[in-house]
């Protein structure tokens, strides 16, 4: 018995097809990243593709599926010309949270305070005089 799902062939390259063309905005060696940072695109399938320089070799690639809730991180080395897969992960979970890692004054305190109740590491409003 087969643990593994059937894939149709031809839906397997779809993803090789996007990360070509995801490779594809990522300008060619020599050329000088922008200063104007990072370059957010919108590809087949729905796909958000953001490239930004990392230095004047490597570029940060990010690709996320908004209907899949999945993000995955490249790294592009133009000088080597290679694509090399950092990180990737199902994002749903993530964008639940209503807050992690944060300082103060947290969400839940600066929603407090917009509603009038001083919330902790807020002070009490004060009346404008």
């Amino acid at each position: 018995m087969n643990r593994f799902p059937r894939v149709n062939p031809s839906a397997a390259w779809a993803p090789l097809a996007v990360l070509a063309a995801a490779v594809a905005l990522v300008p060619l060696a020599g050329s000088r990243p922008s200063a104007a940072g990072p370059q957010v695109t919108a590809a087949a399938e729905g796909l958000w593709i953001s490239d930004s320089p990392l230095d004047e070799a490597r570029r940060l690639l990010i690709v996320v599926d908004p209907s899949g809730r999945h993000a995955a991180v490249y790294h592009v080395d133009s000088a080597a010309g290679t694509l090399a897969l950092k990180s990737t992960r199902d994002i749903s979970w993530d964008l639940m949270l209503d807050e992690f890692n944060c300082q103060e004054p947290r969400p839940a305190a600066l929603k407090k305070m917009l509603q009038g109740q001083p919330g902790p590491g807020i002070p009490p409003a004060q009346p404008v005089r």
